[in-house]
This record gives C-alpha cells, sequence and structure tokens, in this order.
C-alpha cells in the first residue's frame, strides 16, 4: 500500500496546480466589466459627422457650380435683356398685299407706302368729241405716302403722274385724338357724293357716272369728321375753298374768292354691328354744299370716253349761290351690291357779252340761277361666292390655273343720267347745238380679280343725248357714244 500511494501525490499535486491555474483563468474573465453603451453612441456619432462633414464637402463642391451657373444665367439675362432693348429701339418693317410699313414698335411713328397703277385702253365704236379718240393711256398712277407722327397726327400725300400730267391729287394732315370727334386739314376729296369717295379702286367701272359731272371732286380747306353710336353713324362738316363740279384738282389749289363752300354729309350703317345678315350691309345719308363761288368756276359735263357734251358759252362767269343736295344709298349682302343716288345743283350766273354787230350791237349782262340734276344707280354681283362691298374684293383663290383656280369674277350694270335746266340755252348762256340738254348713260361691265392686288376690267357705256348738234336754228341730237373700256390695275394698300 505504502508503495502505490507515495507516486501518486506528486501526480495530484500537478493536477491540483494545473487546475487552479485553469479555475483562475475564467475567474479572472468574469471579472473584466462589460462595454459602455455611450461609447457606442458616440462611436455611432462620430460616424455621422465624418458622413456629414462629407456630405458638405458634396455641398460646398454644388454650391460653387450653382453659382457659376447661376453667373451664366445672369449673363444671358443681360445679354437677353440688352437684345429686348435694342429690339425695342428697332423699327418694324412689314411688307404684304396692303403694302409695305414702317414703324416704331409701339406703332406711334408708322410710314406706309401704297399705291394704285391702272393702264387703260378706250376704243370708240359710236360718237366720240373730235378731240378724243381710241387710245391706249395710263389712267391713274398714283404713289401713296401715309403714315403717322404721335398716336393722334396721321396724313397722306398722292401725287399722279398719270394722263400725262402731274398732280397732287391729297395732302393733309389728320388729328384723330377722339373717334367722334376728328380734325383734317389740306386737299382731300368734298365730303359729298358717294360714288366719289369710294376708293379708286374699288370701282365696279373703270369710269364713274354721268353724276360726276354735278357734284365737286377734290377741294382744300378743313373738316371736322367722326362716327357715333359704335361707328353705325358718320359725319362730316367741311369748309373749303369751293370748286367746280369735276374740275381736274389741280386747278383747284388756290381760290382767289372770298366765299367759301359749307359741305356736310352724315351717312348711318345701322345694322352694322347686328346679327341679321342680310340687314349688315344697309348704308343710307344725305349730304349737300353751300357756298358763294364768282369768277370763271363754270362746269364742263364729259362722257364716259371723256368727250366733252356740255359747256357754256363765252361770258359766263360763276355769279354768287352755288347749292348742292345728294341722297344716297348702298346695300350689300353676298355677292350682291347696289349703289345709288340723286344729286341737285343749283348755281347762279352771269353772262357778259355782245350781241350783233354796229351801229346794232348791244350789250348783254344778265344775272340768272339753275338748277341741274342727276342720278345714278348701279348693280353687281359676284359669280364666285365672295361677299360684296363697299371696299375692295378679295378672291378666296388667286389666279392659279394649273390648280384649278381663276381668281373672282364679278358682273356689273349702271344707268345715270344728267339734265342741265333748259333754260339755260333759252336765256343765251348755253348753245343747244354744240351742247346736249341731257346726256344717258348705260354701261355694263366684267371685273376679274385675278389676285388681292391685280383686277382686270372689261367695260361698255353707251350714252344717248338730248340736243347738241344741228344749228342753233335746227337743233338735233348728238350721236349716241358708245365706247369700250379694258383697264388692268395693280394696286396695293388703300
Amino acid at each position: 500500500m505504502r508503495k502505490l500511494t507515495l507516486p501518486i501525490l506528486p501526480v495530484m499535486l500537478a493536477a491540483v496546480i494545473i487546475g487552479v491555474v485553469f479555475a483562475a483563468r475564467p475567474a479572472h474573465a468574469q471579472s473584466t466589466p462589460a462595454a459602455d453603451p455611450r461609447d457606442q453612441e458616440i462611436q455611432l456619432l462620430k460616424t455621422e459627422i465624418n458622413q456629414l462633414e462629407h456630405r458638405v464637402d458634396t455641398l460646398e463642391g454644388l454650391d460653387q457650380k450653382v453659382k457659376v451657373i447661376d453667373r451664366k444665367l445672369e449673363v444671358q439675362q443681360e445679354t437677353v435683356q440688352a437684345e429686348h432693348q435694342k429690339a425695342l429701339s428697332m423699327p418694324v418693317v412689314h411688307v404684304g398685299e396692303e403694302g409695305f410699313s414702317l414703324s416704331s414698335p409701339n406703332h406711334d411713328y408708322n410710314l406706309n407706302l401704297s399705291g394704285i397703277i391702272q393702264g387703260d385702253g378706250r376704243f370708240f365704236t359710236s360718237g366720240s368729241d373730235k378731240d378724243v379718240g381710241s387710245t391706249f393711256f395710263l389712267n391713274r398712277v398714283r404713289p401713296i405716302l401715309t403714315g403717322s407722327l404721335g398716336q393722334y397726327y396721321n396724313f397722306n400725300i398722292t401725287p399722279d403722274f398719270g394722263q400725262g400730267r402731274v398732280t397732287l391729287q391729297d395732302a393733309y394732315i389728320n388729328m384723330t385724338y377722339w373717334d367722334y370727334a376728328s380734325l383734317r386739314a389740306g386737299k382731300f376729296k368734298a365730303p359729298l357724293d358717294l360714288e366719289r369717295l369710294q376708293s379708286d379702286r374699288d370701282l365696279e367701272f373703270s369710269e364713274r357716272s354721268e353724276i360726276q359731272n354735278i357734284v365737286p371732286n377734290r377741294d382744300t380747306g378743313a373738316s371736322l369728321h367722326g362716327r357715333l353710336l359704335d361707328g353705325r353713324i358718320f359725319y362730316d362738316a367741311a369748309l373749303m375753298n369751293g370748286v367746280p363740279d369735276n374740275t381736274a384738282a389741280d386747278t383747284t389749289d388756290l381760290d382767289n374768292n372770298d366765299g367759301k363752300d359749307f359741305v356736310g354729309r352724315i351717312f348711318a350703317t345701322p345694322f352694322e354691328l347686328s346679327e341679321t345678315r342680310w340687314l349688315k350691309g344697309l348704308g343710307f345719308g344725305f349730304a349737300g354744299t353751300y357756298g358763294d363761288e364768282r369768277g370763271t368756276t363754270t362746269s364742263v359735263y364729259r362722257t364716259y370716253g371723256m368727250s366733252t357734251w356740255f359747256s357754256y358759252n363765252s361770258g359766263v362767269t360763276a355769279s354768287g349761290l352755288r347749292a348742292r343736295l345728294e341722297p344716297q344709298a348702298y346695300y350689300y349682302w353676298r355677292g350682291l351690291g347696289l349703289m345709288a343716288e340723286y344729286a341737285q345743283d343749283e348755281h347762279s350766273l352771269n353772262l357778259f357779252t355782245t350781241k350783233g354787230s354796229a351801229p346794232f350791237k348791244r350789250l348783254i349782262d344778265r344775272t340768272d340761277t339753275f338748277t341741274d340734276t342727276g342720278y345714278m344707280a348701279q348693280a353687281s354681283y359676284i359669280l364666285t361666292g365672295e361677299d360684296a362691298s363697299y371696299g375692295w374684293v378679295k378672291p378666296y383663290h388667286s389666279f392659279d390655273p394649273r390648280n384649278g383656280f381663276f381668281g373672282a369674277w364679278e358682273v356689273a350694270a349702271r344707268i345715270s343720267n344728267v339734265a342741265a335746266q333748259t333754260r339755260q340755252f333759252q336765256l343765251g348762256f348755253a348753245n343747244p347745238s354744240l351742247s346736249a340738254k341731257t346726256a344717258t348713260e348705260f354701261a355694263a361691265g366684267i371685273n376679274w380679280y385675278l389676285t388681292p392686288n391685280v383686277k382686270w376690267q372689261f367695260d361698255y357705256a353707251n350714252t344717248f343725248f338730248n340736243g347738241g348738234a344741228g344749228t342753233a336754228t335746227d337743233v338735233k341730237d348728238r350721236p349716241n357714244e358708245s365706247v369700250f373700256e379694258s383697264q388692268l390695275q395693280i394696286s396695293f394698300g388703300s
């Protein structure tokens, strides 16, 4: 027994030591304190701070880029503003079928160039005065310069180079501050006759009717005019020099007579704003003149072919009263156009001449007042569907036969008459063998509107006379005058 226990003791002792050592290691590990949660939060905060610092660095880089972009935008905006200011100071140019215009950006100042050229061929088939024959001629060649100086002041300058002479047709200034009261001063159409006031561009025939022989053409003076009731009533009141009837405008710029003519006109289109279409195109009015005219301001009456059919004897001069009256009307509905007017011209004349020969020679000095009358009625119809109007006819399709378009076509007919009072012949103011008592014109025409700017007219007029031929003791009727006239017109603007 003793032999066995001795070796075991060392072994057991070694085992105990080893156990204590190994036991002590876990015991030491269990004695280590637990981790502090605040350290973890601090660690997380440090991580977030690092991320924020990274984002700040990124945003600072973006901020620099944004600043660069903002500056570029500022430069672009400054450039745009500079270009806008430059554009505001540049004139506005427009070119179209209405002509050529140059205006300020706000349109207060503008300059417009329009015009009309009419080339005619006139051929007599019977009659005609000895001084008038078949011919080609330029009827009207008119460059028209209009514009405005400021918002309310405009002007018109219209020379004419047609018929072998230079004439200033229109030259006036117009102040248009109020629609109901505008002031015009200068040379312009006397506000009387409906057909005369229609633009030359828009006439149904290449020549106006016989009634023009007893109404004024253009005159010099001042006019107060305007529109009332939303434009449905137009009025015009003018004080003018006073001119002979239908006298060439180039002879009427000055007036040696102290007396002046008052010219008044009122015209209504009461249904212009109506929804009833067949009433919209109705217009009617009344016009008249009253004045004092003296001197060699007597009238000469002419035909469609411009031959003279009535004139006064030598020694006849105007001697005072001249008064005209004229009711007038038109009607337009779809392709139909109607126009009619009546004119009356009352005028005082003086005849100063001698009659007979010595020793039976006697002086005649006679003053009297006479009244000449006239009327005009015309009808037209557009065959191609366009609407008729007092103004310009614009074709739906311009002339283009390759694509099946032939412009607009219109037919027209007219009757007009002027009668000189018979007492003028009886008292020796006119010679019945040289001047007719009446002239009645019948006219028919075809109008071809090739484009909005080109029109070709084909007219035929036949005028019949009472008197005007033969001798003083055997008065005969002047032969009727038949004339064919064709007119090719190009126009732009009004």
